[in-house]
């Protein structure tokens, strides 16, 4: 039996109190906390968040999915949480709330605030004839209904999909599911309904900017408002070599506990290519057994392309669109987009505040995106579109048609070859000698000859050397070398518009670049006893970027985390600890329980914890990080196919010391993110972690075993020396932590 919250207002207060209401106190989830004011505390203010958000809304850093539902069958309603937001110790959501109709006592109509306040209350419910007798037939009704409101957080780095359940006999059937993820500390949802319209406000407001047909993440959508009370309905027609099916219905229509006759219904229509080709459509609503003309039509004009995963609109009605073509400056072909490469066009002013950009992910090409003034002369895009081949840079936009609603873009990017042979992720001095010896018909390994195809023509010839040759003299002729060389270097995006690529390590060196914010970088090198400046490439140009400026803020921002360490700790007798971290290379992110200024807690010999804050029990005190710069070590390790993880995991976690249930836990978060990896290269470091993640722990533990694990995915196995572990041994109070980290 799910829990039944009652409305905070009661009856008796609501309808016969003169007495002053004291003022309202933040409502309380034992999960997510103090809740925001916005979250639906009655069955009243669910309907009406219902009536205005729809089924789902983010604010606050909490999700709230609102579920109307019929009240005898409140026990066959249920959810269930998926991803990896559950995989962590952090709970995701508090327990559902279901709130049912308060049947209000019939105010004495000589008490007149008694009858303002039940006025106000039919008010609020759109009830707005006042008529008591509503609530006598209600009382009655079979039908009636409640809300279900369920609370969610998703903390950054993770995902989290919602299944809405239902009991059918015997069966339970899902009949939705919601899916959202948070990449840099923000809550997206990321099913369709974070764009579908499914109440009424947004039904409105998405006609208002893409009018009555529009294209969307390769869907037709078609808004019909039809009031079947004058006997109309909707026909869709459709004609060319090209076809689609209706696959969803969104419905928009409010909810009312008292309709109204004659009231239209809005609703979504999502249609899906079934084939490709050009496609006319229609859609008319009026009396289909009437020769009167229909009450509304709409003609929309398609292109399908590409299996189906292409739709291109070239409908008159099309409001505020830009399609971006991109073509290859040499060869004028369209560039091809493969499945897995993530790349963006990103727009940033060049007025007003310097930080305002927008990223349109390259999902096709052509490229459609929705909205007013996507392309404006008077911003500058980038193009971030590549391959370890190479990539394609230097965009030229050319508008070749301009209409009151549809603006097409032809953007034509030079090819560059990056000229790494070899697959390192840099191009180096070795890369060159590798084509050489090749071409003088030695038999060598090359990863793929494309990215030293410097004439484009499909061969490679000593015209390929030379050009190299000098590329590689033009990028390295000016810039000081780095004493070390990092293989796998750290990426490291841009916060500060304008940052400056130097020829050295100390800004007394030529300038020779300038990073737009955002712009993503990967660490090549770096000098000893030199933490503040760190070797990059830059297009075509090595050089140096300094991290931080003289006030310690900073220039860049890494994305690698430092993912779920947590801490068992093991007493030989009930003891009191005090455990502390001391970061120095990262940014302490996510704690639970909650991290102040250390955490106190009861240890018990079976490794039970008692946090003192607040009394709640635990397993493992969890913590991570963010912006970690960290130069780990990758010099040794072990290159593992994703499909043996589970077994290599299984073997060195036992032999390091982990018991049973904590590798366990261990596989059971990490496994599902490497296993389907070609190749995973792992390391397990030592002095790089524990030195910039200190623990201090009073008492002091009598043995110590701390497990972090850095890996990287690749697509091909590399040969790499081996790694010689330790065995731990468990002696006195033992302290055990585990964690780990992925390199992109």
């Amino acid at each position: 039996m799910k829990k039944r919250i009652t409305a905070l207002l009661t009856t008796a207060a609501m309808l016969t109190s003169s007495a002053a209401m004291l003022p309202a106190q933040a409502a309380e989830d034992p999960i997510l906390g103090t809740l925001p004011d916005w979250v639906p505390l009655d069955f009243a203010d669910a309907m009406n968040f219902h009536n205005e958000h729809g089924v789902s809304y983010i604010a606050d850093d909490i999700i709230c999915l609102v579920r109307p539902m019929l009240q005898f069958k409140e026990d066959d309603y249920s959810f269930e949480v998926f991803g990896s937001m559950t995989e962590i110790n952090t709970p995701c959501s508090g327990m559902a709330k279901i709130y049912e109709l308060e049947i209000p006592e019939k105010p004495d109509p000589n008490d007149k605030e008694a009858v303002a306040a039940f006025e106000a209350y039919c008010n609020k419910l759109g009830i707005y004839s006042h008529d008591y007798s509503f609530f006598e037939s209600y009382a009655n009704c079979k039908t009636q209904y409640a809300y279900e409101v369920e609370l969610f957080r998703v903390l950054e780095g993770y995902d989290l999909t919602v299944a809405w359940t239902e009991k059918n006999g015997d069966e339970v059937e899902t009949k939705a599911k919601y899916s959202f993820e948070n990449k840099d500390g923000t809550i997206f949802e990321t099913d369709i309904y974070g764009w579908l319209p499914d109440c009424e406000p947004e039904f409105e407001g998405f006609i208002e900017r893409y009018g009555l047909a529009s294209v969307h993440d390769n869907y037709i959508v078609y808004c019909a408002d039809i009031n079947y009370s004058t006997g109309a309905s909707l026909k869709m027609e459709q004609s060319g070599e090209g076809e689609i099916e209706e696959v969803l219905q969104s419905s928009c229509s409010p909810f009312k506990l008292e309709p109204l006759e004659g009231g239209s219904s809005p609703a979504a229509i999502l249609y899906r290519a079934v084939s490709d080709g050009n496609l006319n459509v229609k859609w008319t609503i009026g009396q289909q057994w009437s020769d009167d003309p229909p009450f509304e039509e709409t003609n929309g004009s398609y292109e399908i392309k590409e299996n189906g995963t292409v739709i291109l609109d070239h409908s008159t009605v099309t409001k505020a669109a830009t399609i971006f073509t991109l073509v290859d400056k040499d060869t004028g072909e369209l560039i091809k987009i493969p499945s897995g490469v993530n790349g963006y066009i990103m727009r940033s002013t060049t007025q007003g505040p310097p930080d305002t950009a927008d990223i349109y992910e390259l999902t096709s090409n052509p490229l459609t995106v929705h909205g007013e003034n996507i392309y404006n002369p008077y911003c500058s895009y980038t193009v971030d579109l590549n391959w370890p081949v190479g990539r394609y840079d230097y965009p030229e936009l050319v508008v070749t048609s301009d209409t009151t609603d549809l603006i097409e873009v032809t953007c034509k990017l030079k090819w560059c070859p990056s000229g790494d042979l070899n697959l390192d992720y840099a191009f180096i001095k070795s890369d060159c000698e590798l084509l050489m010896d090749w071409l003088c018909g030695e038999n060598v390994k090359m990863h793929d000859w494309n990215a030293a195809d410097f004439c484009r023509d499909k061969q490679l010839t000593a015209t390929d050397l030379t050009l190299m040759k000098r590329k590689k003299f033009q990028m390295t002729k000016s810039a000081v070398e780095p004493q070390v060389y990092t293989e796998w270097g750290g990426i490291y995006y841009v916060l500060k518009e304008g940052l400056e690529l130097y020829l050295g390590p100390d800004e007394s060196y030529e300038v020779v670049a300038n990073f737009m914010k955002g712009e993503e970088l990967r660490e090549y090198g770096y000098q000893k006893d030199n933490d503040k400046w760190v070797y990059v490439l830059y297009q075509d140009q090595y050089g140096w970027i300094r991290l931080y400026d003289d006030d310690g803020n900073a220039n860049v921002y890494s994305g690698a985390v430092a993912d779920k360490p947590v801490i068992y700790l093991y007493p030989e007798t009930e003891t009191d600890v005090h455990v502390e971290l001391e970061l120095t290379e990262s940014k302490l992110s996510t704690t639970y329980p909650k991290y102040q200024d250390g955490w106190d807690v009861t240890a018990y010999p079976d490794g039970r914890l008692l946090n003192k804050a607040d009394g709640t029990h635990h397993r493992y005190l969890f913590w991570d990080s963010v912006d970690c710069r960290t130069r780990f070590d990758y010099s040794k390790g072990f290159c593992i196919a994703g499909s043996d993880t589970e077994r290599f995991l299984k073997e060195k976690l036992t032999y390091m010391g982990l018991t049973e249930d904590e590798m366990n836990e261990f596989i059971v978060y990490w496994l599902p993110r490497m296993e389907h990896n070609a190749y995973n290269l792992i390391t397990f470091q030592s002095d790089a972690y524990t030195e910039s993640a200190k623990l201090n722990i009073s008492p002091a533990p009598d043995s110590i075993c701390r497990i972090f694990m850095a890996y990287i995915p690749l697509e091909e196995s590399v040969e790499i020396e081996p790694q010689q572990l330790s065995n731990f041994e468990r002696k006195g109070f033992t302290v055990v932590e585990w964690g780990g980290m992925e390199l992109k």
